[in-house]
Formats: C-alpha cells, structure tokens, sequence
C-alpha cells in the first residue's frame, strides 16, 4: 500500500512538474514575442525625412542645417534626418516640385515664382534697406511673411521659415561701363527666372539672359553671360571666385531663401508633437541669419579682394539714387503681375 502511495505521489510530483515546465516555456515564449513586438513598434515608429538643400557644403547655411539635422534627431520624438546637400536632387525649382509631390520631405531653397507670380515679392528690388528692415520683413508676422505662408500653403506646401542671407550685387568677368547709375553696362548677365528680376535688372542698365543657378558657373566660364546677379558677397566667393574679376555691391535685393515642408510630409507624415519639434527647430534656424548676415557680407567682399576679385564700390548716394530710380521705374511694371494690394501690403511692413 505505502509503496502504491509513493508511486502516486512521484506522479503527481512529474505531472506537476511538466506542466510548471510548460508553463514557463509559454510565459518566457510570450515575454519574448511581447519585447519583439515592442522593439519593432519603436522601429516602425522612427519617421525619416528626406531634406534637399540647394547650399553649397561650406556656406553657413549649409552649417546650420547640419545642427538642425542634430536637433532634429536629439529632440527625443523618433525623427531621424537624411540630408541631400548643395543640388544633389535637383535645382530650387525641380526641389518644389519634388516636395508638392511629397517625394521630399522638407527644402532649404530659393522660392522660385514659376508655380505662382505672387511668391516674386521675395525679389523685390530695393524692397528693403539695411538689416534691420531684412530682419523685420523676413519674420512671421509681418505682412510679407503672410503672403509668402498663405501663397505656398495653395500650393501644397507649409512655410518653415524665410532666411534673410546677404544682399545681392552683380559679378561679372570684365569691368562693366558705367557701374554707378544705371546707364548702358555693356553686359549680358544671369538672371534668375523672376520677372522682377529681369525688370530691374534691365533698368540697373544690363542686358539678362535667363539660367539656372547651377549652370551659371560654366556659363560665365565659356562666355555665354558676361556675368550674373543673384549671389551675395558670401555665395559669390564659396561658388564663382574662379569665375569673374569684379563684383558691384548693388545689394539691389535680399538673398532670401526659405525653410518649407511638403503638406503630405506636415499633414500625413508626422505626428502633433514631431510638427511642434520640426516647427521650432527650423524658426529657431531661420531667426539666426539677419544677424549673421550683418557681419558675412563684409566678411566675404573682403575675401573677394583677397583673391583677386575687384570690388567696384558705391557711395551711399549713388546707391541711393540707383535704389529710387528702381523703385520709381521698376515697381510700377509688376503691378499687373503682382497686383496693386499685394504690392502695398508689402510696402506697408516698411
């Protein structure tokens, strides 16, 4: 009987044992699936954007979307960055095409107004005067920041920030005639594709020849321009210096580029806090030029001179009475493109 007792009891003591074994196995089996699925989650939840700039890699641009890339991906909200620098994807227009189709996530470029006349009021010429009026124009709230944001918002995409870099003067291969008024200079120079552009160009005296920014290097190197305008002191020295011999400080506009998102990136892509980080992250950057600029444009005319380069300077007078027959022969020429009330709201902010 005892020995019939023993064996029941070493039964019941295996039984339990396979099932404590098996219960185990289950519950480590379930531990594991649970940190897996959760290591995947957190995987599947890191958002990666696509950022195309058009900067060359020294410039301070490019220098300060590097720290963005850093801010982005240290702010603790799953975002990682994947940066295509200096036109690597294509040239300011083809980059805002790309980010309406949501092919790029975010660019860091000059707003071109081939998608809509109204976003030309960033070339402007003489729009603004000194760095304090750069700086008050170019930031949220004024009536140009508005525009700018409401017009690109049309167009699929969500404004950042607008970056005040420099004002922009004209380098050419020669010395061009008559570089203090805006009489006949003899030359042909680039232009970039806004009608105000050409305009005030022509009426500083040039003769223009639309190019793109990436091939206006070899097209002054092979004499197909004698020059172009679009560059400040800085773009100038870092992309032309083997170029050309002169530069004439205009600063007949604002070298304005802009932060801007894709609407699907902002709207499909991210989450509520990864927009507040994204949003942030870019104004703090974009608030940072004005104040840069002050001191790079001088910088960089100096470097200029140090390489060869011959700064052909103006008075404050003659830039001045340059600056007045712009404004009072130009402007009136835009209205019927721009519309008089944009025009005045933009004139307003100043």
């Amino acid at each position: 009987m005892q020995n019939k007792n023993n064996h029941l009891q070493n039964d019941v003591e295996h039984t339990m044992k396979k099932l404590f074994n098996r219960f185990n196995l289950k519950a480590i089996t379930a531990g594991t699936l649970m940190i897996g699925a959760t290591l995947a989650t957190s995987a599947q939840a890191a958002t990666t954007l696509r950022i195309a700039t058009t900067h060359a890699p020294d410039q301070y641009a490019s220098e300060v979307m590097r720290q963005i890339k850093k801010d982005l991906e240290g702010a603790g909200v799953d975002l990682k960055v994947k940066l295509h620098m200096a036109s690597q994807l294509g040239s300011g227009e083809q980059l805002m095409g790309e980010a309406v189709r949501g092919s790029i996530d975010i660019v860091h470029a000059f707003v071109y107004s081939h998608k809509d006349p109204v976003l030309e009021i960033n070339s402007l010429p003489y729009l603004v005067s000194s760095y304090d009026e750069m700086e008050k124009v170019f930031s949220p709230g004024s009536n140009f920041y508005n525009l700018f944001d409401q017009r690109m918002d049309r167009l699929g995409l969500k404004l950042l920030g607008v970056t005040g870099e420099g004002f922009i003067g004209v380098m050419s291969s020669s010395k061009p005639d008559n570089y203090q008024s805006t009489d006949a200079k003899g030359q042909n120079v680039r232009v970039w594709s806004a009608q105000a552009a050409k305009l005030a160009t022509h009426d500083l005296g040039y003769t223009t020849t639309t190019i793109d920014w990436g091939d206006a290097f070899p097209a002054i190197q092979q004499g197909v321009v004698d020059g172009m305008i679009g560059a400040t002191p800085e773009a100038t020295y870092t992309t032309f210096k083997e170029a050309i011999s002169h530069y004439v400080p205009y600063n007949a506009f604002v070298e304005n580029t802009a932060y801007y998102a894709s609407k699907k990136t902002w709207e499909r892509k991210l989450n509520d806090e990864q927009r507040k980080v994204v949003a942030d992250v870019f104004a703090k950057a974009a608030a940072t030029f004005v104040d840069w600029s002050r001191e790079n444009d001088l910088a960089n005319l100096k470097k200029l001179e140090a390489f060869g380069v011959e700064i052909l300077p103006l008075s404050d007078a003659e830039r001045s009475a340059i600056a007045q027959k712009i404004r009072t022969q130009t402007w009136p020429k835009l209205e019927e493109r721009l519309g008089k009330e944009v025009l005045d709201q933009v004139v307003a902010d100043i």
